[in-house]
């Protein structure tokens, strides 16, 4: 597979198909600059996103807690399989 690089430099400069390839180039960055822009979460920083983190363990072992505590209260039973 040939890279857009290596594809540019063995090209003539004032070429047409340079500045087709590099038109489809900036077609593809502008498209992920969109892309990634869209995505949840990129304008959370990183500290507040361990944060986040650490609430959503801190809460998994909390409901971790409480299931070990109803199940030995005998409350309901819990089909075996």
């Amino acid at each position: 597979m040939v890279s857009c690089f290596s594809l540019l430099c063995s090209m003539d400069k004032d070429s047409q198909d340079v500045h087709q390839v590099l038109n489809e180039l900036k077609t593809k960055f502008q498209e992920m600059r969109k892309l990634i822009s869209s995505m949840p979460g990129i304008s959370v920083s990183p500290e507040q996103q361990q944060q986040q983190l650490q609430n959503l363990r801190e809460q998994v072992r909390t409901k971790n807690e409480l299931l070990q505590k109803y199940k030995s209260l005998c409350m309901f039973e819990i089909p075996k399989e």
